[in-house]
């Protein structure tokens, strides 16, 4: 018999709760005991119940056709758009029909524990370090999920699997990665600023990074928006142009091949937009990575990463 995540038993998970106060604490229920009386909850819930529902409620949501946004989403279901970022670790900007997200009534983000007996003050701490503000946030945690007094006290340990809601917190994906992926530039083979040219033979300022990279890399883009360019532009050869949401801009030059068209919505690290080359004036396969301000001024990609 197929089963959904949202049985009536597991919709007060958090509140009448399967933790302990140590490791091998016994489950206050014994669900085997109604497996077979218990009803199986509905396929997918309504978002209209989910969302009148004061409880902290979860479910998966399957994406239909139509639903592009996840504004939308989040305002039928009673949360906010960052709750749902920060739950699934996605910015949510690309939606496919079929596509299953997470989603949530309350404001935060709804915690996934990875391994067994994780303690509550170790996912604390992924919020806050300080230690007097980690015992605050300590205390809403505690409320928001209805978790016992005992909490509080000493060591708490949940079960792997287990969800706890970690309110007000956001997941900021509008900053600057490596547009590989992966971490790291690899060998970067001109940096930015005054260089003599390999094939002009002088002085020129190089307005961004020369990225040493494998023919056919792929490549994907340092920051989400929309492209704004795709195709032949002089030396830097196969060149993409995307604008982010405050007006600056990401460039990436001498492609070998484009995947992406002007107009078309890309995801950080997510949407493949094209593969290195040497296209345009180039003496070897690599990537000429560009950030430029809202004037159109070049900045140093590398004092941008991990950051707006």
């Amino acid at each position: 018999m197929k089963r959904r995540h949202l049985v009536v038993a597991a919709l007060l998970c958090l509140s009448g709760g399967v933790w302990g106060s140590g490791p091998g604490a016994a489950l206050p229920y014994d669900f085997a005991r109604f497996s077979v009386l218990t009803p199986v909850g509905p396929e997918e819930p309504s978002p209209a119940l989910v969302h009148a529902v004061h409880r902290l409620v979860w479910a998966d949501h399957v994406i239909v056709k139509g639903e592009n946004s996840s504004h939308q989403i989040a305002k039928t279901y009673g949360t906010t758009p960052m709750s749902l970022q920060a739950t699934n670790n996605d910015e949510l900007l690309i939606l496919n029909p079929g596509r299953k997200i997470v989603v949530h009534n309350k404001n935060g983000q709804l915690y996934e524990v990875r391994r067994a007996t994780e303690t509550l003050d170790q996912i604390v701490a992924r919020v806050h370090r300080d230690r007097q503000q980690a015992l605050k946030y300590k205390q809403v945690v505690v409320m928001a999920n209805k978790l016992p007094g005992v909490a509080l006290l000493g060591d708490f340990w949940f079960y792997k699997g287990q969800r706890v809601l970690l309110p007000n917190v956001s997941v900021s994906f509008d900053t600057y990665r490596f547009p590989f992926q992966g971490w790291g530039w690899g060998r970067i083979s001109s940096r930015f600023g005054n260089r003599y040219h390999p094939l002009l033979k002088r002085k020129r300022f190089h307005d961004g990074l020369d990225i040493a990279r494998p023919w056919g890399t792929p490549v994907y883009p340092a920051r989400s928006g929309r492209v704004t360019e795709a195709g032949w532009n002089e030396g830097y050869g196969q060149i993409i142009v995307i604008r982010h949401a405050d007006g600056a801009t990401t460039r990436y030059g001498h492609l070998s091949k484009i995947s992406v068209k002007v107009g078309e919505i890309v995801q950080r690290g997510k949407t493949l937009i094209g593969r290195v080359g040497s296209t345009g004036l180039s003496t070897g396969s690599h990537l000429h990575f560009e950030v430029r301000d809202r004037s159109g001024k070049a900045v140093n990609p590398g004092a941008k990463i991990g950051r707006r």
